[in-house]
């Protein structure tokens, strides 16, 4: 006989709220949980598998229109191997993609906290305008040119 874990303690085994559980059973995410005669989700140990998967796409942006879909498709069994293949692979590329963009603001960030643990140590925050041109730390220039291509609507990613 399998052990069933009610919603609450899924809940809190997995750090998703019954709220969102219930959420995602409304929305036919959990349609492969069972349920008891009152009509209560019983999960087994087994559910917890296909539950984060549902959790790993939904953190990593997937639409629940798109999860849904997956599911639908991991209900169908091997038939679906190669179509649930391509979601993730395309959920691969968007969250590369994601990636890069968080580098590129990540740059930003960090030139930004250099930038201004320079500026503290000189106790003014436009002290390289006070430089020969030839001692402007390259940064700095390269920070400029990225704020004067995004003032002309040039949005390219360095």
């Amino acid at each position: 006989m399998s052990e069933y874990y009610t919603i609450s303690e899924v809940a809190a085994r997995t750090g998703i709220s019954a709220y969102t559980l219930r959420y995602y059973d409304k929305e036919g995410l959990l349609s492969f949980v069972q349920r008891d005669e009152a009509g209560k989700r019983m999960f087994r140990r087994e559910d917890f598998e296909p539950l984060y998967t549902i959790s790993v796409l939904k953190r990593s942006g997937m639409p629940i229109k798109k999860i849904r879909e997956f599911m639908n498709l991991y209900l169908q069994g091997n038939d679906t191997i190669h179509e649930r293949y391509v979601m993730f692979a395309e959920q691969r590329e968007s969250l590369l993609s994601q990636i890069r963009e968080l580098e590129a603001m990540l740059k930003i960030v960090d030139y930004k906290c250099w930038y201004f643990q320079e500026a503290e140590k000189r106790g003014d925050i436009n002290y390289y305008q006070k430089l020969p041109k030839e001692e402007v730390d390259p940064r700095i220039t390269e920070f400029n040119q990225i704020v004067d291509d995004f003032r002309e609507g040039i949005m390219e990613s360095k």
